[in-house]
């Protein structure tokens, strides 16, 4: 089975459905001033042709302004699939709840696009050990300024995000949250991932050696984006055949 499933009408609905009666939480990512958000949320009803949801929240506090027309990121999990789809914001307004409460909350299209995703394509995947997977990044996402950027090589990848391997003395100064334009280098099978990632975590070992974790954004938010997580999929699950075949052999021997 594809890592990566179109989902029809009907199985969006599905979906959506079975989102709402288990309350699933739902992440939202949206660009505002040219900075990434990742917020949270939940479905709280659908309509014929609309869905309200819980009005995205931030857990560190710092939150966009979210108006009429920005395009939303959503993601939500169902059993081992997680599901994809970018809709934009119809109106802000508050929706009746249990026990007659209001809840502020957001007014989107149903999507007439959703993306299942297997959950295994965002376990991270080590690069195995016969391979050389470059990473060159920079300040300010893809469209940001190159002309200083810093090289490093993939220790591993998911959907989700991935970690470079650099010597402490090249590591640039990067912040908690600041967004970095990636591109990785896999080889010749597999055309480059250019995306857009947010700094996570630094660790520093005796060794003089420097391991930074970045987290993807915005890959649900255009068809582009879509392309380049199938694209990463296709070699998160390449590099999962790799490492099981390895293990296989060693077992055997």
């Amino acid at each position: 089975m594809a890592l990566i499933q179109e989902l029809n009408r009907g199985q969006i609905d599905t979906c959506l459905n079975e989102a709402i009666r288990r309350k699933v939480p739902v992440s939202v990512t949206c660009r505002v001033g040219g900075l990434w958000y990742n917020l949270r949320s939940g479905i709280i009803k659908q309509g014929q042709d609309k869905l309200w949801l819980q009005f995205p929240t931030s857990r560190s506090g710092t939150e966009p302004e979210i108006t009429e027309g920005l395009m939303l990121g959503f993601t939500f999990k169902l059993g081992h699939h997680k599901h994809i789809f970018n809709t934009p914001v119809e109106a802000i307004c508050q929706v009746k709840v249990d026990a007659g409460q209001t809840n502020n909350a957001v007014c989107v299209p149903v999507p007439l696009k959703m993306q299942r995703v297997q959950r295994r394509a965002y376990n991270r995947v080590n690069i195995p050990a016969n391979r050389s997977v470059l990473a060159t990044f920079w300040h300010g996402g893809q469209d940001g300024d190159r002309s200083i950027k810093w090289e490093g090589w993939v220790t591993n990848i998911s959907g989700g995000g991935f970690q470079i391997r650099l010597p402490n003395r090249t590591a640039p100064d990067v912040d908690t949250g600041d967004i970095i334009g990636v591109c990785i280098k896999v080889g010749q099978e597999f055309e480059s991932v250019l995306a857009d990632a947010q700094f996570r975590q630094r660790i520093d070992d005796d060794r003089g050696v420097v391991l930074m974790a970045f987290q993807f954004v915005g890959l649900n938010e255009s068809q582009r984006g879509q392309e380049t997580l199938g694209r990463i999929s296709r070699i998160v699950r390449e590099f999962q055949r790799h490492n099981g075949r390895r293990r296989t052999a060693g077992g055997a021997a």
